[in-house]
């Protein structure tokens, strides 16, 4: 039996948003599947919605579909995510 231990997909997600400050919710799900992860719109909107509630990043509606996501800025924020 193989164990593999996997990275919590909210700290994958932070560090992705680190590295671009700001996306939107469909550049960022095409960046995160390009990388290699297995995640829906879905699973990537809890993920948004837990870091919003952290005061990690803002979300705006951009369009009528699509999500501007930022990075708050601040020098806790870096610090901040829990589980890492």
């Amino acid at each position: 039996m193989r164990l593999s231990l996997k990275y919590p997909l909210r700290n994958i997600v932070a560090e992705k948003l680190r590295e671009e400050e700001v996306t939107t919710d469909k550049e960022l799900l095409t960046m995160l599947q390009r990388d290699g992860e297995d995640i829906s719109m879905r699973d990537l909107n809890k993920v948004l919605m837990q870091l919003e509630i952290l005061g990690l990043i803002s979300l705006r509606w951009q369009t009528k579909d699509k999500r501007r996501i930022e990075l708050v800025k601040g020098p806790e924020t870096l610090a901040r995510v829990p589980g890492e």
